[in-house]
């Protein structure tokens, strides 16, 4: 399985993890692939803004987001989205405020809940990559 999947919310994170946190993401993904052990290359290529290609691709994003209490029961939730990234991007305000309004926007543009997490994963990254790419983030 590839893991082509790109992450939404975090879409910053590439450039501004340290590395407690990459591992920490890195065992995230891990669990959500039932073990399947994640190279450096595929932790990068996940943390890119880019759309999942495919459902597994979706359902694995809905994993880590899951993880992260970003979805909960088909409810997305734009704040704690924010709040994560806020803690990760503290020392780049630049890129928190850019981030924010990507945030604001995704938050009115996503549904708010979905049955199924996995298509709501692809609706909120697929908000992330359209919004960064009109702010000339991605």
């Amino acid at each position: 399985m590839s893991l082509k999947i790109q992450f939404f919310v975090f879409a910053a994170i590439c450039a501004a993890c340290v590395c407690a946190y990459q591992e920490q993401l890195k065992q995230t993904i891990r669990d959500c692939q039932d073990g399947k052990e994640v190279t450096d290359d595929e932790l990068e290529e996940f943390t890119k803004p880019l759309i999942p290609k495919n459902r597994e691709e979706k359902c694995i994003m809905a994993c880590v987001m899951r993880t992260y209490n970003i979805i909960s029961n088909g409810h997305y939730d734009p704040k704690i989205a924010f709040g994560i990234l806020k803690g990760i991007l503290k020392d780049h305000p630049e890129k928190l405020n850019k981030i924010k309004e990507v945030m604001d926007h995704c938050g009115e543009d996503v549904p708010s809940h979905m049955d199924d997490e996995c298509d709501l994963a692809g609706e909120i990254m697929q908000c992330e990559v359209k919004y960064q790419k009109a702010m000339g983030m991605a």
